[in-house]
This record gives structure tokens, C-alpha cells and sequence, in this order.
């Protein structure tokens, strides 16, 4: 019980410093990277752009330079390709609701510039999509492959400019990769795996909370 009341007196003196919420909206790129049951990667997948918006809070842990944060998203992935052996054109355009963890750092400073790097990890849950193979649509609610829990990790780096005492403006780039949506067992020999592969190009906005 000490160790735990310690624990939290800790944080929340570190809470003291640098307690802010930031607002970002951007752009991801997102694609598919898919072996079929044979073990072989599908190369006709093309990236498609989607947009997301993220809103969260940020605040110093425990050392100068290190800071925490703690977001919700809600994010478009999909993709585009098609099958040249039958002649198929499919498309995904799918959307998570997604709740992150972050940790970055910040490498440098010029004059009142700061460039940091990053790293999360998220957990997405299904909320809405389609496939379309040629002119038919799908509904993907209930598809074992997409509408299921997604945990994806992501790095990056950013580059944050004060606006004011209070408000600072930010642009970050992230490239992540999800864990495995799809496999196949053992059992059969089947080899099909699906995951998400995303680079992201957001920007936003840093809004000091702390009490003075």
C-alpha cells in the first residue's frame, strides 16, 4: 500500500509540469500487407488515403525531456487491387475507433522548435466497412477478418512550434504496422496472413492545462 501511494504521489508531482491535450486530424495512407494460403504475397495491393482525427492528453513522465500521452481516434483504412487471373477489381474502405498510448522525446531544440520522436501502440475496435468486388457491395459487419479488435504500433517523429504560452502547433509523421488480423493453422498447412500497414502525416494543435 505504501509502495502504491508513493507511486501515485510521484505522478502526480510529475503531472504538475506539463499537463496539456492535443487535437490532431491528418491523412493516412493505408494498405494491406497480405500473403494468400499459400505463403505467397499479394503485390497488386495498392494504398489508399483515409482520414483521421485524434483528441487526447499529454503530460512530462518522470524525466525532463519524456512525455506521456493518452488519445482517441477514429481512422479509415483500406485498399485497392485486383486479380489478374479472373479479372477482378476489389476495394476495402473501412473505420476503427481506436484508443492509443504514446511515449515521445524530444531529440533537440532550436531557438523555440522542438523535434521529438515518437512511438505508440493503439487498440482499434471495429465500427463500420465495405469490400467491393467488382460492382458488388459487402457489408464487413460480422467478417471474422475485419470486425474484430486490431492492436497496431507505430513510430515516428514530430516537430512542435509554440504559438503562444499556452498553445503549440505540431506536424508528425508515423509509419506502423498492425499484429496479425488474419492467420492461417498449422493444422491445414495454410499460411494466409492480413495485416495493416499505415504511414501517417498529421497535424495539430497542444493546449497547456497546467495550473500555474
Amino acid at each position: 500500500m505504501k509502495k502504491i501511494t508513493l507511486l501515485l504521489l510521484v505522478l502526480v508531482a510529475t503531472s504538475a509540469f506539463a499537463q496539456q491535450i492535443y487535437i490532431e486530424g491528418g491523412k493516412t495512407l493505408a494498405s494491406f500487407d497480405y500473403k494468400n494460403s499459400q505463403g505467397d504475397r499479394i503485390d497488386n495491393l495498392q494504398a489508399t488515403p483515409h482520414s483521421f482525427m485524434t483528441v487526447g492528453y499529454r503530460d512530462q513522465l518522470f524525466i525532463k525531456n519524456l512525455n506521456i500521452s493518452l488519445g482517441t481516434s477514429y481512422a479509415g483504412y483500406g485498399a485497392i487491387g485486383s486479380d489478374d487471373a479472373v479479372g477482378n477489381y476489389m476495394e476495402w474502405d473501412v473505420n476503427y475507433l481506436e484508443f492509443n498510448i504514446g511515449l515521445d522525446y524530444k531529440l533537440f531544440k532550436i531557438k523555440k522548435a522542438q523535434f521529438y520522436i515518437k512511438g505508440t501502440a493503439s487498440m482499434a475496435f471495429f465500427v463500420q466497412g465495405t469490400q467491393t468486388i467488382n460492382y458488388k457491395v459487402i457489408d464487413l459487419k460480422s467478417q471474422d477478418d475485419f470486425d474484430k479488435t486490431v492492436f497496431d504500433f507505430r513510430a515516428g517523429f514530430g516537430f512542435l512550434h509554440p504559438i503562444s504560452e499556452n498553445l503549440g502547433f505540431y506536424v508528425q509523421y508515423m509509419r506502423g504496422k498492425s499484429l496479425k488480423l488474419k492467420e492461417g493453422t498449422a493444422v491445414t498447412n495454410d499460411q494466409e496472413e492480413l495485416r495493416y500497414v499505415s504511414d501517417n502525416i498529421s497535424f495539430g494543435l497542444l493546449i497547456n492545462i497546467s495550473k500555474k
